[in-house]
Formats: C-alpha cells, sequence, structure tokens
C-alpha cells in the first residue's frame, strides 16, 4: 500500500486512516472488505471545500437574487432580496443551522425556472472565473488538498467514493469530475425537481421551484445514501451537525455486523491559514469524542490547506 497522504502530517490521525484501509483492503486480513462493499462517503461544504465566509453555492445564489432584483426593483422588499441586493450575509447565516430547509429553498429557488443547460454554465462559470474574497482564487480551487489526496488513496485502494451534499446536486456536479476526479453519478445532494419541455430547437430540462425531500442533510443524507447507492458507508466523513446522522449510521450499521468503519470528522481550528470555528458542529464533537471516532484537527493534521 503506498503513501499518498503527502499533505498529510505525521499524526495518530493519518496512522488510524492508513490502518484502517490496510486493514479492510489487504486479502489477508481478517478483517477484509471486498470491493463493491468498500464505499466512502464525503460530505462536501467544510469537508471537501472551504465553506466560509459562506457556502459558495449561497454566494451563487445571493449573485443571482441580486440580479433580478436589478431587474425587478419592488423585489428589493422583500427580506431575502433585500439582503441579497445589500450584500448581507447575516440574514443568510441566521438560516443556518436552525432552517436549514427555508435555506436550501431559497438558494435552489433562485435558479427555477431556466434550463438545466443554462444553470449548470452559469454554475460553472461563477465557480471558475469568481474569487475567493480572502484567498483571491477561483471558488472550485478552495478544496483542501489533504482531502483531495485521501480521496485519491482510497480510490486506490479499491474504494468507491460518494459526495453526499447538503448543496445542490446539480452545482457540485459541474465540477466534481475535475476537481475530485469523481464521476458526475457519484455526487448526492439536494434535489430539485425538472419539467421535460419541446421547444424549436429542441427538448430541455427546466428547473422547478422547490425541493425533492428529504432533503440531503442530517436525517435525510442515510435516506439519500440508501436510494442513491444501495450499500452501507464503511468510511464516512463530515465536519457540521448536519453529517452526524450519516456517521451515526455507518457506525450502527457495521457494529451490528461486526465489521470495521472509520469516521472522519474534519474541525476547522485553523484560523491563520484558513478558518477557526465550532458554530454548527458542536452535537457531532460531542459525540465523536464519545464513540472514540477519529477528528481531524486542520491545524495539526493538516501539513498544507490548499495546493
Amino acid at each position: 500500500m503506498i503513501n499518498q497522504l503527502n499533505s498529510w502530517n505525521n499524526t495518530p490521525t493519518k496512522d488510524s486512516i492508513l490502518k484502517f484501509v490496510s486493514l479492510v483492503a489487504d486479502e489477508s486480513s481478517p478483517h477484509y472488505v471486498s470491493p463493491e462493499d468498500r464505499v466512502a462517503t464525503f460530505d462536501n461544504d467544510g469537508t471537501l471545500w472551504c465553506e466560509k465566509p459562506a457556502y459558495i453555492q449561497l454566494l451563487f445564489a445571493i449573485e443571482r437574487l441580486r440580479q433580478i432584483a436589478d431587474q425587478e426593483p419592488k423585489l428589493k422588499e422583500d427580506t431575502a432580496y433585500e439582503a441579497a441586493f445589500k450584500g448581507d450575509l447575516g440574514y443568510f447565516a441566521n438560516l443556518y443551522p436552525g432552517d436549514i430547509p427555508t435555506l436550501m429553498k431559497l438558494v435552489n429557488d433562485s435558479h427555477a425556472g431556466m434550463s438545466q443547460s443554462e444553470f449548470e454554465e452559469l454554475a460553472y462559470d461563477f465557480l471558475t472565473n469568481h474569487l475567493h474574497p480572502r484567498y483571491g482564487i477561483p471558488f472550485k480551487y478552495c478544496v483542501y488538498q489533504p482531502m483531495v489526496e485521501l480521496l485519491e488513496f482510497l480510490r486506490a485502494n479499491g474504494f468507491k467514493i460518494f459526495i453526499t451534499s447538503a448543496g445542490g446536486m446539480s452545482f457540485v456536479r459541474t465540477i466534481s469530475e475535475e476537481i475530485y476526479k469523481l464521476p458526475r453519478e457519484n455526487v448526492i445532494g439536494t434535489n430539485i425537481s425538472f419539467e421535460y419541455h419541446r421547444t424549436k430547437e429542441g427538448p430541455i430540462l427546466l428547473r422547478k421551484p422547490g425541493l425533492i425531500e428529504p432533503i440531503d442533510d442530517g436525517p435525510g443524507k442515510p435516506v439519500n445514501i440508501e436510494l442513491h447507492i444501495g450499500r452501507k458507508p464503511i468510511f464516512a466523513s463530515g465536519n457540521a451537525n448536519g453529517d452526524l446522522e450519516m456517521m451515526e449510521y455507518t457506525a450502527h450499521e457495521n457494529t451490528k455486523r461486526s465489521s470495521p468503519y472509520l469516521n472522519l470528522l474534519i474541525r476547522h481550528d485553523d484560523n491563520e491559514r484558513e478558518y477557526a470555528y465550532d458554530n454548527g458542529a458542536e452535537k457531532i464533537q460531542e459525540t465523536a469524542r464519545e464513540q472514540s471516532w477519529t477528528i481531524v484537527s486542520m491545524k495539526n493534521d493538516f501539513s498544507k490547506i490548499f495546493d
């Protein structure tokens, strides 16, 4: 087994990852897991890429709301549109973590009515050409290099990797193959419904307002894992309370089968290179300590954050 985790410091956290992968991928191991069952699920925002000063897709939606308010000034009387027009991130921040459904509906409805192709073009353009306000690099490059290496390391050892994001599935799919080397179909996320339309140019799919339940957060994550994958993860990684049920599910399903598993919790504690915050992760951090899950300190375990 080749150690490809070059951006990880040599700490007990790295050792636990290496030992777990060796345990399940070595055919001579009593805890060997066949490749078809070597499933790993990863949250995206705050786990694979930066989620501060706000969710990247939220910044994308705010730009769209501002454009709409410019075209229809009366909408500026609406609280959300007014906040978007004024660049008031505080209004949107107050919706997390207390009202994720309202936040995600607002984010997804901002692009309702347009074709799926148009949405994907806008999303890719935003991720490629808009810069992070602190780092000055395109948003799609605000990925954590150690986590990208971890994805590659697991893939090289026969794991099937899936993203399970509370963010929009279509939004993440636009760049999943480019930055994570993950097929679009391996991205699970909060989803919307579409409507088939015939036009002079040919058939198109239009994005409809509203969300398909359950949204891919909290208890919705295990449900969507079953719907989209149909197998139980043996490796799960997240960073916030919305990932707790996914990690509880992973622990329970493997414990009852006496199968090995690894829950990897990312803790943001490096204000110098990234951001330091525990807000929205208090419950999962407490559970991780109680259950002896592996907690990653970005400050101590990552030798670098971005590439």
